[in-house]
């Protein structure tokens, strides 16, 4: 699943329309496609409002660290053409100094560029990309998903020749509607790789069978899942590790018996 956070409703608009995203009853601003595989929160301008569109989607899917979140908006710059899309491979909040890099782990045909997140807007244009969320988003979503999963791609509304000022929500909505393919190659990559990323994680069906008669803390069902994970990645083919196990009575002894095997035989990398 992919959580799409814009700031402002002209930014989401053409969204909605292509992707068929529909609002959720209950859940102020939050849409999400037929297919259950997309999602767009609006959030409203600045850090903290994307900061709590970000907790708001998380808590109202339970999203775990294999969903992908994608901070979809506007972004001033000095040259760069009105239009122009980018994805971002650095991002730097203003007021605090502190950065982040989002690994850019697929492939795409857009530049990637530095951004600067303001508290406030700003005519002093510079080069690299400035707005007012980028920084809050990247805060909260880094602490939902691993961080390839976490990115910003970021379309030029105004540049040193035409200022903010000129910005209003029909050209914003033109901006994001020309952009719309490159963003759903964003998007579908995202998506491939939140899937991936939830398959890696899924420890299996004899997880929920080991664990239906016995106790397990909370960190030995992380450890137990930990080691089915290993498990499943030397012997893809087994499917009799439940009921070899269904012997045994607790928790410790099915770690330890797991752990045991997982030492004997290491795991070989093709030359």
């Amino acid at each position: 699943m992919l959580h799409i956070i814009c700031a402002l409703k002209p930014e989401s608009r053409p969204l909605q329309e292509h992707f068929e995203l529909r609002p959720l009853p209950g859940a102020a601003s939050i849409y999400q496609n037929p297919e259950a595989r997309l999602t767009l929160t609006l959030s409203g301008i600045g850090k903290s409002a994307a900061a709590a569109a970000v907790a708001r989607t998380r808590d109202h899917f339970r999203a775990g660290r294999s969903h992908a979140w994608l901070n979809l908006g506007i972004a001033g710059h000095a040259s760069l053409p009105l239009g122009q899309a980018a994805v971002i491979n650095k991002v730097t909040d203003a007021a605090s100094g502190k950065t982040w890099y989002p690994s850019l782990v697929f492939t795409t045909t857009l530049p990637a560029r530095d951004l600067l997140t303001l508290d406030q807007p700003d005519n002093d244009y510079r080069e690299e990309l400035f707005d007012m969320e980028c920084a809050g988003f990247f805060q909260a979503a880094n602490e939902c998903a691993t961080l390839e999963l976490v990115q910003a791609l970021k379309i030029i509304s105004d540049n040193a020749d035409q200022s903010m000022d000129r910005i209003n929500p029909d050209l914003v909505s033109r901006l994001v509607t020309q952009n719309l393919p490159v963003i759903e190659e964003v998007i579908e990559q995202l998506l491939a790789l939140s899937e991936l990323q939830q398959r890696l994680n899924d420890p299996g069906p004899d997880y929920h069978v080991i664990i239906r008669h016995r106790h397990f803390t909370v960190s030995q069902g992380h450890k137990l899942q930990s080691s089915l994970r290993k498990w499943r990645a030397l012997y893809p083919g087994d499917t009799g590790l439940a009921d070899r196990l269904a012997g045994m009575k607790t928790a410790a002894d099915i770690l330890r018996l797991l752990q045991d095997e997982l030492a004997k035989t290491p795991i070989r990398f093709n030359k």
